[in-house]
């Protein structure tokens, strides 16, 4: 790894801590934000690989907790982004071998079909897996840890519905955002993509 790209890597990593602070409310699930944090990460994945990108994740999440920590609830929810942000680089990676296996790779001028596929892979990835684990790993086993108290099942099953339109939207905004910024960004800085 160059110069170039150790500097990239920590703006990339500092871009995540700041975009993190913008919140936007998700109003159908209490104490959710929609945040930008994700998007320097999967440009990090798309343009380094997997190992960098998982790098760019891990100093986010101790940066944001030691710059803007939430108190013991961000002990478990910040860490979720190593699970989260990897399901959607899959659903990329998955969608760009399977446009590739069926020879129906765009041009350079049909961007728009890329990203359908890719967001779409990628929404896939992160909406199947990612309301399973918040219901049994987040509310059901690591929430109640850090918090000291049980969290009814019942009131989990309610949030479920709100895990997988949480889960859909969030990728409908970060992974085609990310792909036309990783794109430019390895076109105009000359850098070999791992992932595009």
């Amino acid at each position: 790894m160059n110069s170039q790209s150790i500097a990239l890597l920590a703006t990339f990593a500092a871009l995540a801590i700041i975009l993190n602070t913008i919140r936007i409310p998700a109003f159908y699930l209490p104490g959710w934000f929609y945040t930008l944090c994700e998007i320097p990460v999967i440009v990090s994945f798309l343009l380094f690989g997997f190992k960098i990108g998982i790098l760019v994740e891990v100093i986010h999440i101790l940066g944001q907790e030691l710059i803007f920590p939430i108190g013991p609830g961000g002990m478990v929810i910040y860490p979720m982004g190593i699970l989260v942000v990897p399901l959607m680089v899959f659903g990329i990676y998955f969608a760009r071998k399977f446009m590739i296996h069926r020879r129906s790779l765009p041009n350079q001028n049909d961007e728009k079909k890329t990203a359908i596929y890719v967001t779409g892979f990628a929404t896939f990835f992160r909406g199947g897996v990612m309301p399973i684990v918040d219901f049994f790993v987040l509310y059901q086993f690591l929430l109640p840890l850090a918090l000291g108290r049980v969290i009814p099942v019942e009131y989990a099953l309610g949030l479920v519905p709100g895990f997988i339109i949480y889960n859909v939207t969030s990728t409908f905004y970060a992974v085609p955002v990310a792909y036309f910024i990783a794109k430019q960004v390895s076109k105009h800085l000359r850098l070999e993509a791992r992932l595009l």
